[in-house]
């Protein structure tokens, strides 16, 4: 058996930590360890409702287990909707300049050429973004 000593604050965070691991690996599909992820999350949101950690945490008689306060999941959501944003942006740019990059024929360049027009169409299209957002994004009828 492991123990461990958290303060407060700490066993806060780890709840945190918990919940958007616990997302990122169920909001597309299940996990092959769900089963045993939903397990360790019920012992940890014991511990912490029963430690009197009960703005986070609280029991659901109706469920028989304890789940995120609603509170507590919109703190999280934030989190997880910042992070959504910027991960949107950053795969938006770094795709549209390596199709460009390669459609100007990068596949022939050496890697430092590739990796330096490649940082030129990244900035292009961080200035585009930053300055436009989607505006001007536009798909062509093929």
């Amino acid at each position: 058996m492991i123990t461990l000593e958290l303060t407060e604050t700490q066993m806060q965070d780890l709840l945190q930590m918990v919940y958007l691991g616990e997302w990122m690996t169920q909001a597309y599909g299940n996990s092959e360890h769900a089963q045993d992820y939903e397990e360790l999350i019920q012992k940890l949101y014991a511990t912490a409702y029963n430690n009197g950690i009960e703005s986070d945490v609280e029991f659901d008689k109706k469920m028989g287990g304890y789940v995120p306060t609603n509170e507590f999941e919109s703190f999280c959501d934030d989190i997880i909707s910042q992070y959504d944003e910027h991960t949107f942006w950053e795969e938006l740019i770094m795709r549209m300049a390596t199709k460009e990059l390669q459609s100007q024929g990068g596949g022939q360049l050496s890697s430092a050429e590739y990796e330096k027009q490649l940082q030129k169409l990244i900035e292009k299209y961080e200035k585009e973004c930053n300055t436009h957002g989607i505006e001007n994004l536009s798909f062509s009828q093929k």
